[in-house]
């Protein structure tokens, strides 16, 4: 309801029918007190976030595809990286130097050089089959501290998906195609 006038009690609202007198001060809110120049004064004028190093693994083939589409954009500290070997990995698997990571440009990568400094791990999957990979990644992410997050794509047996990465992450997103995959990064500033 807008305001008649600046008094600090909204006596006005004793005259509009069916209320009663108010008996409380409208005060000013934190917003409002921020802008003055009395406050002013203790504004920090750098940004508050610094770009986060994001790891992004690729735990499938179309998974893969969808990734190597935006590799290419501007990010900040993002690595993408997919399994070599897309076949089943062993969830009881306890040397994550074993894990055949690529870069999109086929090179090896070493996990643990990887994940090193790593403020969050996103996973991305479109089948059932990773949740081996999906275990093993987030295990190593939670012995380290690292945010775990899961991006399931498609449409089509997509509880199969949801449920191979649910226990193993923190945020788990489902989306119907990989369009989503850059607003994801976008959002953890990537």
């Amino acid at each position: 309801m807008p305001h008649d006038s600046d008094d600090i009690f909204e006596a006005d609202n004793a005259t509009r029918d069916g209320r009663g007198p108010v008996d409380h001060p409208t005060m000013l809110s934190a917003c409002a007190r921020a802008a003055t120049a009395a406050e002013a004064r203790f504004r920090i004028d750098y940004p508050n976030s610094r770009a986060r190093a994001v790891r992004i693994f690729a735990l499938d083939a179309k998974a893969a595809e969808a990734m190597y589409g935006i590799t290419e954009d501007p990010w900040n500290g993002a690595h993408f990286l997919t399994f070599a070997d897309m076949g089943r990995i062993d969830p009881e698997l306890t040397d994550a130097t074993e894990l055949p990571l690529s870069h999109p440009d086929g090179t090896s990568a070493d996990f643990l050089a990887e994940i090193e400094g790593a403020d969050t791990v996103v996973l991305l999957a479109t089948n059932a089959a990773v949740a081996g990979a999906a275990e093993v990644v987030a295990r190593e992410c939670y012995l380290r501290h690292i945010t775990c997050a899961g991006l399931a794509l498609g449409r089509d047996g997509i509880e199969g998906v949801v449920n191979a990465m649910r226990p193993f992450t923190r945020v788990l997103v489902v989306a119907e195609d990989g369009d989503y995959i850059p607003a994801m990064l976008t959002a953890l500033r990537a």
